[in-house]
């Protein structure tokens, strides 16, 4: 079946800037019937994988400020989370998130099966590629929580609900949330949470996770030691990957770019290098969802070489603070935020994103995970009015044994 082109998510973004290069993964899918949901519109579809593109370049941007460091994300791992989160927005908050996610004016039942639909395009797409996405809904137990919320996110999302004690046994709740992380990514990612706050109510989760074979290995005789040029001027020794071939590729004055397909190629990795040994940040830069779609269907077959990094890494990082640069920041405001379709006093207190990656010459295999922490808010009371008593006729007054 012909792939459509909407099918469109960013699994990864990576920008390495200390001991690899700049790479970002791409994925197409096949068109499939999901039980019990409508599919959506293609408009729609595409408008949200285009959002989700589009929200990952612009929250690479906004954590790749520090030369020396790699920068490694999932974006569809993050906006899956907050789709799932945005069910429960309202008001300012709702809007705000919209925005910072990209999705303007959609309604949450286009949003809603887009992403089911995606998700399980995504699985499905290629029988020689391994990619699961899994979701989770952790509520504090006793807690009430809208119905309809938990619905959206069982029905929509395929995410499995659990009450777990973040007061009374939060070393357990951290323990059983890491153990799901663990299993849902294989193993890659055995810790995404480090510890629960005392007001955590409620925790949205998401893996990722890919393992594709490059439909042409690279032969591991070819792969060699050669320098790796950092942005500091240094170098360093790095075992590089040499392959010879056909393959779709696009150049201009600034950068080059190949792209390297999974499988039966419905996958594939986009290596993109500035021409300038100092000239990722200004590709990091001009990078948005309008640039990546202009360059890519650019591409053409041409003969040639690549050589490219063998490597292994991980990334963490807390999110809140990019989130709030990108303009969501009522969510994160314990007096404002407005999360009142889950439950009163509610906003997002921590968003947690790792990542683990591995390229070799037989393919990559790579995971994600992104935690979600919504909190209570302590509930502001209004002073008691001041009263006036005035013991000065007959009253009645008892000695009691409690």
């Amino acid at each position: 079946m012909e792939i459509p082109a909407y099918i469109r998510k960013l699994i990864g973004a990576a920008l390495v800037l200390a001991s690899i290069a700049a790479s970002c993964a791409l994925v197409n899918g096949e068109d499939i019937v999901v039980a019990n949901i409508p599919a959506p519109d293609p408009a729609v579809t595409s408008r949200v994988s285009s959002a989700t593109d589009d929200f990952g370049f612009r929250l690479l941007k906004a954590l790749a400020k520090d030369p020396t460091q790699n920068t490694i994300i999932s974006p569809l791992g993050v906006a899956t989370a907050f789709a799932m989160a945005y069910n429960g927005a309202a008001s300012d908050t709702k809007t705000e998130m919209a925005k910072t996610l990209a999705l303007g004016s959609l309604s949450d039942e286009d949003i809603n099966r887009a992403n089911h639909y995606l998700m399980h395009t995504l699985a499905e797409a290629d029988p020689a590629v391994q990619t699961e996405i899994a979701n989770a809904l952790w509520v504090q137990k006793d807690f009430p929580i809208n119905p309809d919320f938990r619905t959206v996110c069982e029905s929509f999302y395929d995410a499995s609900a659990a009450s777990l004690d973040f007061v009374g046994d939060p070393t357990g709740a951290a323990a059983a949330i890491n153990s799901w992380v663990d299993k849902n990514t294989h193993h890659r990612i055995p810790v995404l949470v480090a510890g629960i706050r005392p007001d955590t109510r409620l925790m949205l989760t998401d893996a990722v996770y890919f393992k594709g074979r490059w439909s042409s290995p690279f032969k591991k005789a070819q792969t060699r030691p050669r320098p790796f040029h950092l942005l500091s001027g240094d170098s360093r020794q790095t075992a590089m990957m040499d392959q010879s071939g056909t393959y779709a590729y696009f150049e201009n004055q600034s950068f080059q770019a190949v792209r390297l397909p999974y499988g039966n190629q419905r996958y594939a990795m986009y290596v993109f290098i500035a021409r300038k040994a100092a000239g990722l940040p200004d590709f990091i830069r001009s990078l948005d969802e309008a640039h990546w779609t202009q360059w890519t269907s650019q591409f053409a077959r041409r003969s040639g070489q690549i050589v490219i990094p063998k490597f292994e890494t991980t990334y963490s990082k807390q999110l809140n603070d990019a989130l709030k640069e990108m303009g969501m920041r009522l969510a994160f405001d314990d007096r404002r935020a407005d999360f009142s379709r889950i439950h009163p006093y509610l906003f997002i207190s921590d968003v947690e994103h790792k990542t683990w990656v591995k390229v070799d010459e037989e393919g990559t295999e790579a995971a994600a995970a992104t935690s979600i922490g919504v909190s209570v808010a302590a509930m502001a009371v209004a002073p008691m009015p001041s009263f006036v008593m005035i013991v000065d006729h007959p009253f009645f007054f008892a000695i009691t044994e409690q």
